[in-house]
C-alpha cells in the first residue's frame, strides 16, 4: 500500500496537461478569428479617414480625378475619385482586410 500520499501521479499530471491542451485547442481558432476581425476594424477606420481627408482637401481645392493605390501595413488600398450626376464628387477606397473580405468606404464632397 501507499503510505505517502503527498504528491501527484504522473497520470494526474498528464490529465491536467490533457484537460488544459484540449481547452486551448477549442479556443484558439475564436481567438485567432476576433484578431483578425480587430485588425479589419482598425484598417476599415483607416480608410474612413483617408477618404474624408481627401474628401476635405478636394472640398477646398478643386483637384483633378484621382485613382490611385499604395500598401500600408501590407493591405493594398485602391483610392478612386469620381464625379457624380451633379456636382458632387465620390471618393471611395477598396480593399481587402485581414480576414479576406473586400470592403469598400466612400465620402462625398462638393
Amino acid at each position: 500500500m501507499l503510505q505517502n500520499n503527498k504528491g501527484y501521479l504522473l497520470l494526474e499530471a498528464m490529465f491536467g496537461v490533457l484537460l488544459i491542451s484540449s481547452m486551448l485547442s477549442v479556443c484558439l481558432p475564436f481567438i485567432y478569428i476576433s484578431y483578425q476581425e480587430q485588425r479589419t476594424s482598425e484598417q476599415l477606420l483607416y480608410a474612413m479617414t483617408e477618404a474624408d481627408h481627401v474628401a476635405r482637401t478636394r472640398n477646398m481645392s478643386k483637384l483633378m480625378l484621382d485613382e490611385r493605390e499604395w500598401i500600408d501595413d501590407g493591405i493594398e488600398y485602391q483610392l478612386l475619385t469620381r464625379k457624380g450626376g451633379t456636382d458632387e464628387y465620390e471618393t471611395c477606397i477598396s480593399f481587402r482586410g485581414s480576414n479576406q473580405k473586400e470592403y469598400k468606404t466612400c465620402a462625398s464632397s462638393f
